[in-house]
């Protein structure tokens, strides 16, 4: 069954679906009148059938439906500029991944120039990829693609969550104690991941943020590429802390 996602608030026990969603199911799916479509409200899903208007769907006869396919604690992931499709994939995979948002980073390594005058387009694009990927993956939620930070403001950024930077230099620091650690603590903070671009990070940036509280961890004996490094992080976080 199909998913899509509405800001649209129920009322008289029906939903609106304007926009793209709207093209799609009328001349893409080809869902006909009182078929059953899966609609998420404010994080909540429904079960209803469709009605087509003019320039909206209908969604009535809703049934809510108790599901809940995000994670116990929030993962955010922090990802330095890579180019090109890099991070058309990066996006796709961490939705589907279960990932609560994504931060573009400006890091000293970064090859791809941070260029003002497009990010607006560059973030728009992003996050359809999120959209459509929340759709497939059946999340809840639509994961925000953030506006690009300096990497000097990660800190304060991030405040006091745990921050873990994948460094393929730390192959002494474990994945598993920083785990642990954070397991034992039981608390209420989230996790940022930190993935650089395909540069890496130069030492210092690696300091200045394991001086301020980060945890710097290896990956395994290989070097990962920045778009797998972040899929292997966020896959082995769902894992424990699903």
């Amino acid at each position: 069954m199909h998913r899509f996602f509405t800001d649209e608030s129920i009322l008289d026990g029906k939903v609106k679906i304007y926009g793209d969603d709207y093209n799609h199911i009328k001349k893409v799916l080809r869902i006909t009148e009182d078929e059953k479509i899966e609609v998420v409200v404010l994080g909540e899903l429904y079960i209803g059938n469709i009605e087509i208007c003019d320039k909206y769907i209908s969604v009535y006869n809703l049934e809510k439906i108790s599901e809940n396919t995000e994670s116990k604690i929030k993962i955010h992931l922090l990802q330095c500029l890579a180019k090109g499709e890099k991070m058309d994939l990066i996006v796709q995979k961490a939705v589907e991944l279960g990932v609560y948002d994504i931060t573009l980073v400006n890091s000293k390594r970064c090859i791809v120039k941070f260029d003002e005058k497009k990010e607006n387009k560059k973030i728009e694009r992003l996050q359809k990829i999120s959209y459509e990927a929340s759709k497939q993956s059946k999340r809840l939620i639509v994961p925000k693609i953030n506006e690009l930070i300096q990497f000097k403001d990660i800190i304060n950024f991030v405040g006091d969550n745990y921050l873990l930077v994948a460094y393929e230099e730390d192959k002494n620091i474990s994945l598993r104690d920083v785990i642990t650690r954070i397991k034992e603590e039981n608390s209420c903070k989230d996790i940022y991941i930190l993935i650089g671009s395909e540069g890496g990070f130069e030492r210092e940036e690696v300091e200045f943020l394991t001086n301020n509280g980060a945890f710097s961890i290896g990956l395994g004996a290989r070097i990962l590429r920045t778009e797998t490094a972040g899929i292997n992080l966020l896959s082995i976080l769902q894992y424990e802390f699903m």
